[in-house]
């Protein structure tokens, strides 16, 4: 029976719970409700959070690449270059981790909001495809030391790059306020500066804190 089949761990127990305090048939039907509700909240993956034309959208309005020097120590701009399309502020690394941890609903006006945020131009840019894939492991985890490291590094100082950042968690913060999300502002922002250190915390941001 559907009844007994969970895909989420945290379930069971809470629908033994139910079962406990209802009849069968309202246990059977209080079930279905919580499981519907889990389903639509938490379990978000960074898919959920991207489109499928910000490749197109990056290459439009970046006619170039930053690619490492020949040192591999820094990035330098060239224009007409090929590189990845990359979010400069990550909806996997950043995002997607307080989104899970608050319990934030999909498909809301809010989910619609934030991932036009992050998929607008202001929050693309290209990027070498080795210094790309260290910028993400160092957004999971700065501790982390990949190859092209400091490529990665020097790539998120340069003033174009802060900006856009600067910029996007602005929209973010603006996004969190309207919908009235409680939190969500101060925890990206805890999670960004960890590669992107002149990101601070405002007082609005400090005020949404519990």
């Amino acid at each position: 029976m559907h009844l007994f089949s969970f895909k989420n761990s945290a379930l069971p127990v809470v629908a033994l719970q139910v079962l406990v305090l209802l009849s069968s048939d309202q246990a059977f039907g209080a079930v279905i409700s919580i499981e519907r509700r889990m389903k639509n909240a938490g379990s978000w993956t960074a898919k959920d959070l991207k489109t499928s034309a910000y490749r197109n959208e990056a290459m439009k309005y970046n006619k170039g690449s930053y690619l490492p020097t020949a040192n591999n120590n820094k990035v330098a701009w060239i224009k007409g270059a090929i590189g990845d399309a990359e979010h400069i502020i990550e909806p996997g690394a950043h995002i997607k981790p307080v989104l899970n941890e608050l319990g934030i609903k999909k498909d809301t006006p809010f989910h619609k909001e934030i991932k036009q945020v992050l998929n607008h131009k202001d929050n693309l840019s290209m990027l070498h495809p080795g210094t790309n894939k260290a910028k993400a492991q160092l957004a999971t985890d700065p501790k982390r030391n990949p190859k092209l490291k400091a490529t990665a590094k020097h790539y998120l100082q340069q003033p174009p790059i802060r900006q856009k950042a600067s910029t996007t968690m602005a929209k973010l913060g603006r996004a969190a306020e309207k919908h009235k999300i409680k939190n969500f502002e101060a925890k990206v922002k805890a999670k960004v500066k960890g590669i992107l250190p002149h990101i601070k915390r405002s007082e609005l941001a400090e005020y949404h804190l519990d």
